[in-house]
């Protein structure tokens, strides 16, 4: 009796701990379970902070101006005016040269032709000057390099039509050649087409000059070279 007495409340000492024990993870995952969750809001904060990093991050398109056209036009139609203004003066300033050319001719027509030549060569470089520069404005207002190709052509066309198309029925215009045999339908119509044809072609020459112009202004520009 006295060892199994003594024995019980061994047993029963370590009963009590077992349960202590079993109590204790009891408890333990009770506490875990009712642990308090992460405070979400702190987490949007931090979203909504990575996002915002994130935008300031990425590249901005760049945009065009806007009311690029008229613009676009002004600047050829003044490289225009410019162009056949330019040749006026410089045809006014050589009137000699152009008057008495029928003389020259049959004395030095070799000296006669190079000094036409040159003359006409220094007028059309001033007039590609001119429409770079045009181009090179247009760049700076519009970005749009095609833009700068348009305000060459129109520049152009004008250089053609006040240059060298009107001061052809200017009575006594130095660089008029003297009219010979009698006009035709043909001949009018042929005259048509070749003018159509020169007058295209010196558009096309300026405005490759502008399209040049407007490739400097725009060569580093982010439109063009990448989004920064």
């Amino acid at each position: 009796m006295n060892e199994s007495e003594q024995r019980y409340p061994l047993h029963q000492h370590e009963n009590d701990e077992w349960d202590r024990d079993e109590e204790g993870e009891g408890h333990s995952r009770h506490r875990h379970h009712i642990a308090p969750l992460p405070d979400q809001s702190e987490d949007e904060e931090e979203r909504e902070e990575r996002r915002r990093l994130h935008q300031r991050e990425e590249p901005s398109e760049p945009e065009l101006p806007r009311g690029r056209l008229l613009p676009t036009l002004i600047v050829g139609v003044v490289a225009g005016l410019l162009c056949a203004a330019e040749n006026i003066a410089f045809v006014l300033w050589n009137a000699s040269l152009f008057s008495n050319a029928e003389r020259l001719a049959s004395q030095n027509a070799y000296q006669l032709a190079v000094s036409i030549t040159t003359l006409c060569g220094l007028v059309i470089f001033i007039s590609l000057v001119i429409c770079a520069v045009a181009g090179f404005i247009v760049g700076k207002l519009a970005v749009q390099r095609s833009l700068g190709f348009l305000a060459g052509l129109v520049a152009g066309v004008l250089y053609y039509l006040g240059a060298i198309f009107l001061p052809r029925y200017i009575p006594g215009f130095p660089s008029n050649a003297p009219a010979s045999g009698n006009v035709t339908f043909g001949g009018v119509v042929g005259g048509i087409v070749v003018t159509i044809i020169f007058m295209l072609l010196l558009g096309l020459l300026e405005g490759l000059a502008a399209l040049f112009g407007a490739w400097l202004a725009t060569r580093r520009h982010p439109y063009y070279v990448g989004y920064s």
